[in-house]
């Protein structure tokens, strides 16, 4: 029975180690696990009894990306002169010191305690070590190593390893990290003076090639948002759009699953939409007037929401400090004439060119 007390410990320990550490994570997961277990203790089962084989279904509330808790039922087969199944319903929990999905790799920790429902409802205990590996989006190759401990009336200890599938439900990808674009050296030769050159005139017929200009079809989103499964849908369309770049139509659907903040205070999607936007208008808005600004309200209004937001805390802080330098005068230097004084001429006009053909979009305000 001691075992079981400690068992419980150590579950609440990791429940309140969730909370400490709670963030915005996928909310929910499922994982199906194969099963081979062999029993150590006492040593008279363990030498008439040597493989068993089962199943585990694991499904799980993640409150933060550190830890998870989750219910899950298993069932192992024993096979040998003294074979039998034992079948159990689990409370599980899982720490991930280097948070759950995030890499590709993702190491835990995990525990549990829970009820045989074989005949006596022995109580059981287990831990264990493992690690998530990602595969591609929601899905996750989950593999483990770890021991149970069944307490009286049954006393028996087996080891076990678990192998399984684990699938993210609401999971959302995260965004791309924007690599900057190099600046190209220009190397001028130095000047020859070349002979002047004769010039042929001959009469070449030109053909001229008239190609029709697409019409751009504008999007168009009817009626106002009023509740949150609607905003929630716009708000999961505007991260697919994001996902394949099309950070225009993305825009739209971010904005328009915004609009029900003015009745429901608190959605859990919220600062995550804003940080979004903030990234569009920082990387990818580059021809919008005050696009840093815009990105710069938005990440603020995501830390409003959740103080903890990933992206707008990773970009808040530099992008504050770039528009107060932007906006700060550089001293000595001589005023620049307006356009009512001088007039504009070709060399004073700059010419835009986009770093890159994902940044050359408009957007708009």
């Amino acid at each position: 029975m001691s075992l079981w007390k400690h068992g419980w410990k150590v579950c609440l320990c990791l429940l309140l180690g969730g909370a400490a550490l709670a963030e915005e994570a996928p909310p929910a997961s499922l994982t199906f696990f194969g099963l081979y277990g062999t029993p150590v203790q006492p040593l008279g089962l363990a030498a008439a009894v040597t493989n068993g084989f089962g199943l585990n279904i694991l499904g799980e509330w993640n409150p933060s990306y550190y830890v998870s808790l989750g219910l899950s039922y298993e069932r192992v087969g024993f096979y040998g002169s003294e074979g039998f199944t034992y079948p159990a319903l689990n409370f599980e929990s899982r720490f991930f010191p280097l948070q759950n999905g995030k890499g590709r790799f993702s190491p835990y920790l995990y525990g549990g305690a829970g009820l045989g429902l074989s005949t006596g409802s022995a109580p059981v205990l287990k831990a264990g070590i493992g690690s998530r590996v990602s595969i591609s989006g929601p899905w996750f190759f989950d593999l483990a190593a770890g021991s149970h401990w069944v307490q009286s009336p049954d006393n028996f200890q087996y080891v076990d390893f678990r192998v399984g599938l684990s699938y993210f439900i609401g999971y959302t990808p995260p965004p791309p990290t924007p690599t900057p674009t190099p600046v190209p050296t220009v190397t001028l030769p130095s000047a020859v003076p070349s002979p002047t050159p004769t010039v042929n005139v001959t009469s070449t017929p030109v053909t001229l090639i008239v190609t029709a200009t697409p019409t751009v079809t504008p999007v168009v989103i009817p009626g106002a948002v009023t509740t949150l499964a609607q905003g929630l849908r716009y708000y999961r369309k505007g991260i697919k759009a994001y996902g394949v770049e099309n950070f225009r139509l993305s825009l739209i659907y971010l904005k328009k699953s915004l609009e029900l903040r003015a009745k429901r205070k608190h959605a859990s999607y919220y600062a995550q939409a804003y940080a979004y936007i903030g990234a569009i208008y920082q990387f990818h808005a580059h021809t919008v007037k005050d696009h840093l600004q815009k990105a710069l309200d938005n990440y603020k209004k995501a830390l409003a929401v959740d103080r903890k937001n990933k992206i707008a805390r990773k970009y808040y802080r530099k992008l504050k400090a770039q528009v107060a330098r932007m906006a700060k005068p550089k001293p000595g230097l001589t005023p620049v004439p307006t356009s009512e004084s001088v007039p504009p001429t070709t060399s004073s006009v700059p010419t835009a060119v986009p770093s890159s053909p994902a940044q050359a979009i408009t957007l708009s305000n």
